[in-house]
């Protein structure tokens, strides 16, 4: 069950922004649906950049602009490696650039992140999560993060402890926390659940 904690991002569909002057729409493992309808609502936008994972599995279905420049990506490494270098170059981080981004918690958070790393306003920046529920999760005690987690207790990468997936999020890390599960029995685990598919 997923609780009403305040600290958890609320979405809205993406809606275009008419005071852009540039547009990026930056997606990974969003559902057909979603991408679909983002396309539908963006069309329009120009110049407009698409941004994208390229997965066989889901080519030709749902991301497409008319006039766009379409940028595909082997992995999500290799995308936020390039917007990293696009939004360092300030001719093309311009005053009027609008981010959307579309998909999971961990992608889209990703994407905010490098975003605001080269002073985008936050309202410059939009983002609806689409697809997977898994959870990118941090460790409280190591710092290491812990990526695809689907169930409420992890064993972390880091340091080894099973931690329980709070239902906090870190905007600034982009993450779940994650906080030793057994701290007050050693060896007393809560019952293993599988919420986050």
């Amino acid at each position: 069950m997923i609780s009403t904690n305040k600290s958890r991002p609320e979405y809205v569909p993406l809606a275009p922004d008419p005071h852009g002057t540039r547009h990026w729409f930056v997606t990974n493992g969003a559902s057909n649906e979603d991408c679909v309808r983002v396309s539908l609502a963006l069309a329009g936008l120009l110049p407009m950049d698409v941004w994208e994972v390229n997965d066989p599995a889901k080519h030709g279905a749902g991301v497409t602009f008319h006039g766009a420049r379409e940028r595909t990506f082997a992995n999500e490494a290799a995308l936020f490696d390039a917007l990293d270098e696009a939004l360092r170059d300030p001719a093309t981080a311009t005053v009027g650039l609008r981010i959307y981004a579309l998909g999971s918690e961990p992608f889209i958070w990703s994407v905010g992140r490098i975003a605001q790393r080269y002073a985008l306003a936050p309202e410059a920046i939009r983002l609806q999560h689409s697809g997977t529920l898994q959870r990118r999760v941090y460790c409280i005690h190591c710092h290491a993060f812990n990526e695809r987690v689907t169930q409420n207790i992890v064993a972390c990468g880091g340091c080894g402890l099973q931690l329980f997936v709070r239902d906090h999020f870190s905007r600034r890390l982009a993450a779940f926390m994650g906080v030793k599960a057994d701290a007050e029995v050693p060896g007393e685990l809560p019952a293993i659940e599988q919420p986050y598919l």
